[in-house]
């Protein structure tokens, strides 16, 4: 995600270059005219981080910081860092513009006349996949969500040596417990590294989920020597607080999200990028349940960053439409639309590509 203000910054400078700008002053248009869309978007989803901190439980919080974290330091980055560099690099009597590689051309796409066979579109996909999501839920709810939220067994075991997480997976898919969570930790006891075995069932065929570990891995390897040092039970009531925590925390967030924004342009655009924001965040949420996939707090912070991801992204556009509405009093309010969204399209595809890059290889490379 911090890429995404280092592009709209290095776009707008080249907007001002095609205004026949030097290089120096190009620079310094680029940086004014970009800090504002930077600081709405940031702040919003930082006010989303503050308020997940204060009114989410653990993971949730977690979360949160790490989020909040990573915005400060990719704005401080963005908007110092870089411009130090340019300054200090590029020369005060450079007139002639630096060369940059334009994929995407002007455009004049008429984005709102494809509104309405999009947004049934959308709607089909939505409505589809949260219906199959609700019939899996009520034929077999622990395949479909996790143990943070139905509660389960939580094996602890220690180890001479640490063993791919792929491989135990496996090991445990092939024992019968085909939704084991695993994670290396540190015990809090004893600071040693452990490993953490989380299903959803307590036990599988008259046989407790930890035994079932110990066979499992016993069997498929010896040599790293897992032994179980710990097991409890995650009761229900657990995963029901985490699930209330974390609606309560997004929906306090989503409130402060249509207040900033309402604040900073009208309440019509707050209503538009709720309104985005939900369409992204069911979107992915369908899909990824009807690839056959368990939901589980993991899921829980991949669907919050897509909320500030997709806010991020809207109020870009939001605030190219509030500069177009101040210069342009003449067009239409739907034309200044389609004009802000083909403007501001070549940031769009660009950021989207290089979060695809970074996502991309977590999908091919990652356990």
């Amino acid at each position: 995600m911090a890429v995404d203000a280092n592009v709209l910054i290095y776009e707008r400078i080249r907007e001002e270059f095609q205004l026949g700008k030097s290089a120096r002053a190009a620079v310094a248009a680029g940086y004014d005219r970009a800090f504002l869309a930077i600081f709405d978007s940031n702040l919003t989803t930082l006010l989303t981080g503050v308020i997940l901190f204060i009114f989410g439980s653990g993971p949730i919080r977690g979360f949160a910081v790490t989020l909040s974290a990573g915005l400060i330091v990719s704005m401080y980055t963005a908007l110092v860092v870089t411009r130090m560099v340019f300054d200090a690099t590029v020369p005060e009597n450079r007139v002639k513009p630096y060369r940059m590689l334009q994929l995407v051309k002007t455009t004049a796409v008429d984005f709102l006349a494809k509104g309405k066979p999009a947004m049934l579109a959308s709607l089909a996909v939505i409505v589809a996949t949260l219906a199959l999501f609700a019939v899996r839920v009520s034929r077999d709810r622990n395949a479909v969500l996790g143990v943070d939220f139905t509660g389960g067994a939580a094996v602890t075991l220690s180890y001479a040596e640490r063993a791919d997480l792929g491989e135990l997976r496996q090991a445990l898919n092939d024992a019968g417990i085909a939704d084991a969570a695993v994670q290396y930790q540190s015990s809090l006891e004893s600071g040693e590294g452990v490993l953490e075995v989380k299903s959803s069932f307590a036990e599988i065929g008259g046989v407790s989920v930890a035994k079932r570990v110990q066979l499992a891995l016993d069997e498929a390897m010896p040599a790293k020597q897992f032994k179980v040092i710990g097991d409890e039970m995650i009761g229900p009531a657990v995963g029901r607080d985490l699930r209330t925590d974390a609606i309560i925390a997004v929906v306090i967030a989503l409130v402060g999200m249509i207040i900033y924004i309402t604040v900073r342009f009208q309440f019509g655009f707050a209503l538009g990028g709720l309104v985005a924001l939900a369409h992204d965040v069911l979107i992915t949420f369908g899909i990824f349940t009807a690839l056959g996939r368990q939901v589980n707090l993991t899921t829980v912070a991949a669907l919050l960053t897509i909320v500030g991801y997709s806010i991020n992204d809207t109020i870009v556009i939001f605030d190219r439409i509030r500069e177009d509405l101040r210069l342009d009093q003449r067009s239409g309010f739907l034309e200044i639309v389609n004009r802000a969204m083909n403007q501001t399209l070549s940031r769009t595809l660009l950021t989207t590509f290089s979060t695809m890059l970074a996502v991309g290889a977590l999908l091919v490379f990652g356990g």
